[in-house]
């Protein structure tokens, strides 16, 4: 198997996997409602919906994923727990406890796709410690706002920067909001109503 970024092929090819295991089920969940799939020992294949990965010590979110995803990995055989996972929209998904889904891999030879699948949650994860380990509040603010205008326009005109921002870091909301302003006055940015309009020169 190549070695590649683009983990689709590997959700779909597990996902189908753990959809057709007869010890698997079907759930709903709500929105903002938290998933105890580390508590359980759990893996899932999330359907539909997205979901956020907090830090367990202060709440903060890591890393948000949308479906098709398949997330658990990393606490399979009870490993991990330094974070929990809580649905951003309304999900659906197909779970499977974390002893099925290790005979499963097995039985398929499906460790090859999970690996591509973790390496890329390891991306995210060490992308998003290169966001907030800045020396000063402006570098953080600015490493946000890129992201944020690297979203999709209905994506990006639905982010709240000064949420997107605080959420994700133990920052002040007035220290956030004077690096904006300052942003903002020399023409490196325009924001509206708290939505990020165009990026000059960040």
């Amino acid at each position: 198997m190549k070695s590649r970024t683009d983990i689709t092929q590997s959700v779909k090819i597990i996902g189908d996997e753990i959809e057709k295991c007869d010890q698997s089920y079907f759930a709903i969940r709500k929105m903002e409602q938290r998933i105890e799939l580390v508590q359980a020992n759990q893996v899932a294949f999330l359907k539909t919906g997205a979901i956020t990965i907090h830090r367990v010590d202060d709440g903060l979110l890591t890393i948000t994923v949308k479906a098709p995803a398949v997330i658990g990995l990393g606490n399979i055989k009870g490993e991990g727990g330094a974070h929990y996972i809580q649905c951003k929209t309304e999900c659906s998904m197909w779970v499977l406890d974390s002893e099925s889904a290790f005979e499963l891999f097995n039985e398929k030879a499906l460790w090859p796709h999970a690996f591509f699948i973790i390496r890329k949650y390891l991306h995210l994860f060490l992308s998003k410690s290169e966001m907030v380990n800045k020396p000063s509040v402006k570098e953080i603010v600015v490493e946000h706002l890129k992201k944020i205008w690297a979203l999709s326009e209905p994506e990006r005109n639905a982010t709240s920067v000064y949420e997107f921002i605080l959420s994700r870091n133990n920052v002040s909301r007035s220290a956030v909001q004077k690096t904006i302003m300052d942003l903002a006055a020399q023409g490196c940015i325009r924001f509206h109503r708290g939505k990020l309009l165009s990026v000059t020169d960040l």
